[in-house]
Formats: structure tokens, sequence, C-alpha cells
């Protein structure tokens, strides 16, 4: 492995499962401090996550101010605590895939907005009180309950899909080929991420490099699952951790123990 050390000037990195194990519930305080040295040098750190802003700075309280945010799987950007561009949802798309959604009480839709959560619960009265307490205890965010989405005014950016047994593959194909115009990716664990085509993490920081007059060749990043791939595939140096899947695997230019071991390299 060869990194060019001036190259590199924009560093973006996932969250779960790549610096957060699943499960865990606080970052390292090493990463702290490998952030704020590189920030110290002038590399712009970001963090490209399927979270929303809230959630993500409160994980990274201690660095909050000299990080910026691609939130919601590169539909939303936040850059000095404003909103730069959002790629969201065309609104025909966005509620048919709910209104489909809905019939199936196995998947619970977390409908991400720019600084709102909404959801649509379905099944008896009981799987919806059983369903509200996991996301109470689960997404993070205050979580506003509509019925319909014609309930929701804003724009919407994506969904956070919790899937109570994990749906078999012809399920997701079903969706998928009805869906065309969305991506539908694991996100991790239980929950699949959907966003508008064409929407990912790459393609926010396509926009972001170009905003800055940088190229891929600028770009380090780090990442674990699908939802991760077009940003390790599109960076020069795009790094699988360990315990990534094989496609994020076969995306990155190369694999790392974890992502402290590469950021040390940079100081």
């Amino acid at each position: 492995m060869n990194i060019n050390k001036n190259e590199v000037r924009v560093i973006a990195c996932d969250i779960d499962g790549t610096l957060l194990p699943y499960g865990a519930s606080r970052i390292s305080e090493e990463i702290f401090e490998l952030i704020e040295q590189l920030t110290e040098k002038g590399i712009h750190f970001l963090i490209a996550s399927g979270r929303g802003e809230e959630s993500i700075r409160k994980l990274f309280a201690p660095v909050k101010d000299r990080i910026d945010y691609v939130c919601a799987n590169g539909a939303i950007y936040i850059e000095n605590n404003r909103i730069v561009f959002t790629q969201p949802f065309k609104k025909e798309i966005i509620h048919g895939i709910l209104n489909d959604f809905k019939e199936d009480a196995n998947l619970t839709p977390v409908i991400m907005c720019t600084d709102r959560f909404y959801i649509i619960l379905s099944g008896t009265e009981e799987e919806k009180l059983r369903k509200r307490k996991f996301l109470k205890e689960s997404v993070l965010e205050e979580v506003i309950e509509v019925t319909s989405p014609d309930e929701i005014s804003q724009e919407i950016c994506k969904l956070g899909v919790y899937q109570e047994v994990i749906m078999e593959d012809s399920t997701l194909h079903h969706y998928r080929t009805k869906w065309p115009q969305s991506i539908m990716v694991c996100g991790g664990g239980h929950w699949l991420d959907v966003t508008y085509k064409g929407t990912n993490k790459g393609s926010a920081l396509k926009k972001i490099l170009h905003q800055k007059g940088m190229t891929h060749e600028n770009l380090m990043t780090f990442g674990d699952n699908e939802n991760d791939m077009e940003m390790l595939q599109f960076a020069k140096y795009g790094f699988a951790v360990k315990n990534a899947v094989d496609a994020a695997k076969q995306a990155a230019s190369y694999e790392c123990e974890n992502v402290a071991s590469i950021l040390r390299k940079l100081i």
C-alpha cells in the first residue's frame, strides 16, 4: 500500500460497522484525537452515514464542529452547520414505495427528511406497540407518527426500513424490480436503506469534491457494507475494514484492520 499523504485532502468515513462495531454505542477516544490532528493539518473530515445529523453529532460530540456531515446515504450534505445540498426522492415515487411497504407488517419504514423523522406503522395494535418501543430505543431521533405519506410536507430524502425478519432475496428482488427508480441496499443488521436512484455516498462526495476543485485522487474513504460501495469505488484510497461484506471489499481498492491504523499514517 502506497499512500501519498500530500494527495489526501478529504476523508469520508462510515459509522456503523466501520468506526463503531455493531451493538456498540461509543466512538473510541483515539478516533477523536486523530480527527483533531487531521483537521489541524487542513484535511477535511466527513462522516458519511445513513444516519441523520443529530444522531451523528451526539456520537461525535467532542469534534462535532470540526467535521461535516454526509447524511442519509448521501441524500443530505451539511457543512458548517448549513445544508449545502439534498438529493431527495420524487414525491410520486416515494409515496408509491411507502404505500407498498405499508402492506407488509414485517417492514417498518423510518422516513428521513432534512430535519425530521416520520414513521408509518402497520399491523395489529399489539404489533404497533412493539414497533413503537423498538423505534424509541433504536432510532435515536425524535420520530413523528403519521398514517399516510400525504401528511408529510417536507422532501423525503431516505428510508431506513427495519425488517423484523430479514426478507428473502426473492422478496428484495421483487421490490427492486417494482421500484427501479430507487436504490435498496443493506444498511447493516436488519436495516434496509432506500434512496432515490443515483443518490448514494459516492454521488454526494463527487459533488463535494467538485465544489472544492478536487478529484477522487484527493479522497480517502472507509466503509463496510453495501451502502458504502460507491464511495469506496470512487475514491483513490478506498478502504474496506476487515469485517466488511464481500461486496464492499470488492468495491474498495484496499482493506485495513481498522480505520485508526490508516489515519495514523497520515499524521
